[in-house]
């Protein structure tokens, strides 16, 4: 996988409106919602990365480094939250990974990677033994840190840049 991929930037975030969360069943006020700043979500996953990295066992590095890709993917979603709503066909979920590449186009091949590892992640949480080799860990460690990097330049967040 590249270290980045084309596409245009925007020229700003959009901003949503605070209100409630809808699905078929569920209704959860906003004000109870996790109130992290994309900023935020992506210092935390950039921590989370290096803390993944110094995991021994491959299984909880894998999983840990996929956890921060999905709060960098969460970190899009909060910026282009408005971007995905009337793309979203009805009644049917998302995942995180489905909704990112609604939201930013520009970042559908990593989506769709981090979407084909994401069932390998659930395993290596759940402590199933032997399902990631220590070579499938390190690749989605450096995976989850080139996407980090993409999309901090992607939303122009230049202060988290190493």
């Amino acid at each position: 996988m590249a270290a980045s991929r084309p596409g245009g930037t925007r020229t700003g975030p959009r901003l949503v409106q605070a209100g409630t969360v809808k699905n078929a069943r569920l209704r959860i006020p906003a004000d109870q919602l996790p109130n992290r700043s994309p900023l935020q979500l992506l210092a935390t996953a950039r921590t989370d990365l290096d803390d993944a990295a110094e995991q021994v066992r491959p299984g909880q590095r894998y999983a840990e480094a996929h956890m921060a890709a999905l709060r960098v993917a969460a970190a899009v979603l909060a910026v282009r939250a408005g971007d995905v709503a009337g793309r979203r066909r009805p009644g049917r979920p998302s995942s995180t990974w489905e909704l990112l590449a609604g939201a930013a186009p520009e970042l559908e091949e990593w989506a769709s990677h981090f979407s084909r590892t994401a069932r390998k992640r659930v395993l290596a949480q759940a402590g199933i033994p032997d399902i990631v080799t220590a070579e499938e860990a390190d690749a989605i460690v450096a995976d989850a840190r080139r996407f980090l990097d993409v999309v901090i330049r992607l939303l122009g967040f230049s202060a988290l840049a190493r």
